[in-house]
């Protein structure tokens, strides 16, 4: 029963994130071809992330921190695996505009952590 409250923690997570990171590139009008704008591409990553973080720390503050990593490790695993495995895209000249997925698990992270900071001050004071 733990494998698959933790495997749903996981799935909702990555669902809000995807969801974020969906509406803010449309939002910005770029595309998830490759673009030669850094932040175009990292700015929804990192927004996503920190909102998916803040949402596996919702479920449970105990594993928030490491559901938070995982989900973000399967997002760049995915995202990667689409984008250059079965679209065959090439690594482009500009490494960080082209392996902007590996973002998502330290954006994950810092949601999480950020969040479970900012419950502990509150319940402290």
């Amino acid at each position: 029963m733990n494998t698959l409250v933790l495997f749903l923690r996981t799935a909702v997570s990555a669902c809000a994130g995807g969801m974020v990171w969906l509406l803010l590139q449309n939002s910005m009008g770029t595309s998830v071809a490759p673009v030669d704008d850094l932040a175009g591409v990292i700015v929804p990553v990192w927004v996503a992330g920190l909102c998916g973080g803040v949402v596996a720390a919702l479920f449970s503050p105990r594993q928030g921190i490491s559901v938070a990593f995982t989900t973000g490790v399967i997002m760049a695993l995915l995202f990667l695996g689409f984008r250059h495995m079965y679209l065959g895209l090439p690594l482009g000249p500009n490494t960080l505009v082209t392996l902007w997925p590996m973002w998502f698990p330290v954006a994950y992270y810092l949601g999480a952590y950020g969040y479970l900071t900012v419950l502990q001050r509150i319940y402290r004071s």
